[in-house]
């Protein structure tokens, strides 16, 4: 871990170091995914966000990511609250709630 906390599975995303990401995912169990660095970045936020990825339907990326994801199911609930909150805390012009995604066009 480095000063601004970022751990080798940080550094093996932000990088798309896909061969590294699977030895450390794989063979070192105390290898945190769940860590957030010094930016509130787990390193799974790192390999979505990295602009060192070609190809992001390639094997080796979907791979990668499916590995992050099965260390760290918990990110999935996460996210799915987090997507429920927003989707509550949104109104139209009435003040009512409405469910993202469901709008029709010309309807509020």
């Amino acid at each position: 871990v480095n000063y601004g906390n970022n751990t080798a599975l940080h550094y093996a995303c932000r990088g798309a170091k896909y061969d590294t990401i699977a030895l450390l995912l794989d063979n070192y169990d105390s290898v945190s995914v769940s860590k957030r660095n010094a930016h509130g970045k787990l390193p799974i936020d790192l390999l979505w966000e990295s602009n060192t990825v070609e190809n992001r339907e390639s094997i080796e990326y979907t791979e990668s990511v499916f590995r992050l994801l099965k260390a760290y199911p918990e990110m999935i609930m996460g996210i799915n609250i987090q997507m429920q909150t927003a989707s509550a805390a949104c109104t139209n012009r009435n003040g009512k709630k409405r469910k993202l995604g469901h709008e029709t066009p010309g309807q509020e």
